[in-house]
C-alpha cells in the first residue's frame, strides 16, 4: 500500500484568484466532481452514476482507458472519499476541505493505493499524484467559475 497526498490553497493571491471560495462553494464543486468527474480529472474519459446511497453514490468511470467501479462517500462540507476494490487495484482517495494554520482553506487529497505491485507501480503512483494535484486545481477553478 502506497500513500500519497497534496494540498492546494483554495484562495491563492499568487494565482490571481479574484473570486474567493468559501467552504460551501468548494463542497459544491466536490459533489459535482463526484457525480461527473470528466471535466475535473484529465485522465477520466467517462463517469456514470449507477446508484445513489444515503451518504453518497456508486459510479462507473473510465480512467486511463480502464473501466472502474467506485463507491463514493460524502461527509458533508468536509470530505468526499472514493473507494475501489477489485482484482486489478485497491484504493481509497479522500478529498478534504481543511483549514491551514493561518485559517486559510485548503483542498487536500490523500490516497492509499495498492496498484497490484510490479515494475509499473511507482510510475503509476507518480502519474496519479500529478493527476490529482491537477484535479484539485481544476476543482477549485471550476468551483470559482460556478460562482461568477
Amino acid at each position: 500500500m502506497r500513500a500519497i497526498s497534496a494540498s492546494v490553497r483554495a484562495n491563492d493571491p499568487q494565482r490571481g484568484d479574484r473570486i474567493a471560495l468559501d467552504r460551501a462553494a468548494i463542497w459544491a464543486g466536490l459533489v459535482r466532481k463526484a457525480e461527473n468527474a470528466v471535466p475535473f480529472v484529465a485522465a477520466m474519459d467517462e463517469c456514470r452514476v449507477l446508484e445513489r446511497t444515503a451518504n453518497g453514490l456508486v459510479r462507473e468511470v473510465v480512467f486511463h482507458g480502464e473501466r472502474v467501479r467506485e463507491t463514493v462517500v460524502f461527509e458533508p462540507m468536509t470530505r468526499v472519499s472514493f473507494y475501489r476494490d477489485d482484482e486489478h487495484a485497491r484504493w481509497v482517495i479522500h478529498n478534504d476541505i481543511e483549514e491551514g494554520a493561518d485559517g486559510e482553506l485548503l483542498l487536500t487529497f490523500r490516497a492509499e493505493l495498492d496498484l497490484g505491485g510490479g515494475s509499473d507501480e511507482d510510475a503509476a503512483a507518480d502519474r496519479m499524484h500529478a493527476g490529482y494535484v491537477k484535479a484539485i486545481e481544476t476543482t477549485l477553478a471550476l468551483s470559482r467559475e460556478a460562482l461568477g
